[in-house]
């Protein structure tokens, strides 16, 4: 490749080029339907199913519910779902579009970011273009909701260049600085990995010219007026901390949440034999992205192999291996710096999300690897790259083209057939399975498509399945308490329930069923204590607010049910339901001021649902009544 110093820009049709590259191998996934969480985040979220409720995503956890889930914070990327939907309906295909665009856009912002900094132009590009095309990016491009990573990588690199811009000339170039700091700020409300940002800026710092600078050279050759800029990025990450503790009520995770072991089996791991096993993991995480084998939306517990002890020799594969590739970076920190820089680019963008620092809700996820396999891609051309020269070679190799144009089209259609595994839910949880047979998540969610299907037996056989390789799924056990209910086995369905709530105390759906079931099945002592027991550990639950206060109207308890009905309504957000069943309670009870709170509970609720034809019943039958027909 050639040693001729880079241009400082890419030109129109590289980064054409490698748009298209970014866009042709994920194609074939336009088609596909929503999967997995992109229903719960997109197709069938209430928050942004209109503009009027759009504030609730700045309010409100990333899933949105109760905050005893609430490990994230991500409004921006919610308001890029709300536009496309409020532009084009619930159509999969466009939203994916913009998903592929961004993918486009963050290949050309890797290679403009690495051209600014000075790289060569042949690796800079093959870098790009290999990063277009590598199978471990499907998750985050074809799945809907992986735009959280796309778009806040995409904004991530476009700010490190703003960055480079802003700090090359003799004086702070404001515009470009002001840039850097509000695309990281959008950036980091897109996805909290974002904070990555300021660690990107020092790296390129140490590699300013596209040569490694060393360590005291490159802080020392920062102007201060770039140092003193440099801390400007603290405030960004300072507001995403604010509201974070606003609306969360935690840093990290919510206070009232935890971190699941089905999830993330590291939490219940001590701290050494944690990152012990985070660091293999690693190096899986740069395995994946070179030889894409075995890819699955499945890394739940079981499905990955851990250490269960330091003194087991997997303990310290991840790092040794992890060692090893930083000792061979280092050998070729002169000579080959994009070696170098690729192992640092993946070690700093995958630490905040590697379960080293601290345990993230999830132990391993192909997605996260969207920028870490930038760097791993650097790596690995740069050990391909011929060495610095200060003359160039008289031509270049004639296999080096031939080795990335082979590695492009391989890759491409490795990722064009993956795709076709997201096509919908029952591809992709069969995938899972066919992948990790003893991850009782992924048989858990076949049973979901089984049920959704209408194949009862098929759904409770993966459920048993899954409680059996994981006794204490909650979920699994209040699936099967739920099928066991629609057959009115009762005795069965309350023991499952029970299982649930024993596990996981505050779990809203094993409560409800719980209660429900109790009631239903005549038990109706056990039923008014289960109803009290679940608003006490659920108290923000509209569903148990709901049914609680249903269970003691028909208990005749009205006053303690007019209580729980108003308790109910703002739970619900103001539900049109529970202020007309409560404008029913009133004109039972018919006491005095009863009938005009009737009324007006009556009309609340054609306030919240104007088409509500129930609510507008209840007001025809009171006003004959009221005013009979002389």
């Amino acid at each position: 490749m050639s040693a001729d110093p880079p241009p400082s820009r890419l030109s129109r049709p590289e980064a054409l080029a490698l748009a298209f590259l970014a866009v042709l191998p994920f194609l074939n996934g336009l088609p596909a339907d929503f999967t997995y969480d992109d229903k719960l985040i997109i197709r069938d979220n209430a928050r942004i199913a209109e503009p009027s409720r759009l504030r609730e995503v700045f309010t409100t956890q990333y899933f949105g519910g109760s905050l005893a889930s609430a490990q994230n914070y991500r409004p921006v990327v919610l308001v890029t779902y709300a536009a496309g939907r409020w532009a084009h309906g619930n159509r999969p295909e466009l939203f994916r579009a913009v998903n592929i665009a961004l993918h486009a856009g963050a290949t050309v912002a890797l290679a403009a970011w690495l051209v600014a900094l000075g790289f060569a132009r042949e690796p800079s590009l093959s870098v790009a273009a290999l990063f277009a095309v590598v199978p471990i990016h499907v998750e985050a491009v074809t799945s809907l909701v992986g735009r959280a990573e796309t778009l806040a990588v995409l904004l991530v690199l476009l700010a490190a260049r703003l960055w480079i811009a802003a700090t090359s000339g003799e004086k702070l170039r404001a515009a470009p600085y002001a840039g850097a700091l509000v695309l990281f700020l959008v950036a980091l409300f897109v996805k909290e990995n974002a904070v990555v940002l300021p660690g990107l800026v020092l790296l390129g710092e140490l590699f300013r010219g596209g040569r490694w600078q060393g360590f005291a050279e490159g802080f020392r050759g920062m102007p201060v007026r770039a140092r003193v800029a440099f801390l400007g990025f603290l405030g960004p990450i300072a507001a995403l901390f604010a509201a974070r503790l606003a609306v969360l009520k935690g840093f990290l995770i919510s206070r009232e949440a935890g971190i699941w072991e089905l999830e993330n089996p590291l939490v219940l791991l001590s701290v050494p034999l944690r990152i012990a096993n985070a660091l293999t993991l690693a190096v899986r995480y740069a395995a994946k992205t070179l030889v894409p084998a075995g890819l699955s939306a499945d890394h739940s517990a079981h499905a990955l192999p851990l250490a269960s002890s330091l003194a087991e020799p997997r303990a310290l594969v991840g790092a040794l291996l992890l060692a090893l590739a930083g000792a061979v970076a280092w050998r070729f920190r002169a000579d080959r710096p994009l070696v170098l820089f690729g192992v640092f680019l993946f070690a700093g963008s995958l630490f905040p999300v590697s379960n080293v620092p601290f345990v993230i809700g999830t132990i391993y996820a192909e997605r996260l690897a969207y920028l870490p396999a930038a760097g791993v891609l650097a790596a690995l051309t740069g050990l391909l790259t011929a060495a610095r020269r200060e003359v160039p070679r008289p031509s270049p190799r004639p296999l080096r083209p031939a080795l990335l144009a082979a590695a492009v089209v391989v890759y491409g259609a490795l990722t064009a057939q993956r795709n076709l595994v997201w096509r919908d839910d029952r591809a992709l949880f069969l995938d899972m399975v066919a992948k990790f047979p003893r991850s009782a998540k992924a048989h858990y969610n076949l049973a979901y498509d089984a049920g959704r299907r209408g194949e009862t037996a098929e759904q409770k056989r993966q459920l048993e399945t899954a409680v059996a390789l994981f006794p204490r799924y909650y979920d699994a056990w209040a699936t099967l308490g739920k099928l066991a209910w629609e057959e009115r086995r009762w005795d069965e369905a309350i023991s499952f329930y029970r299982k649930s709530v024993e596990i996981l105390p505050a779990y809203e759906n094993g409560r409800w069923g719980l209660a429900k079931t109790l009631e239903e099945s005549g038990r109706r002592e056990e039923a008014r204590a289960a109803w009290d027991e679940a608003a006490r550990l659920v108290p923000d639950s509209y569903p148990v607010a709901w049914h609680r206060a249903a269970f003691l109207s028909a208990e005749g308890q009205l006053d303690e049910a007019e209580a729980e009905w108003r308790r109910a309504i703002p739970l619900g957000g103001g539900a049109a339901s529970a202020h007309l069943e409560l404008a029913r309670l009133f004109a039972r009870r018919g006491g005095p001021g009863d009938g005009t709170a009737a009324w007006k509970e009556a009309r609340q609720a054609l306030v919240a649902d104007p088409a509500y034809a129930e609510a507008r019943r209840f007001l025809a039958e009171r006003n004959r009544r009221e005013n009979p027909t002389p």
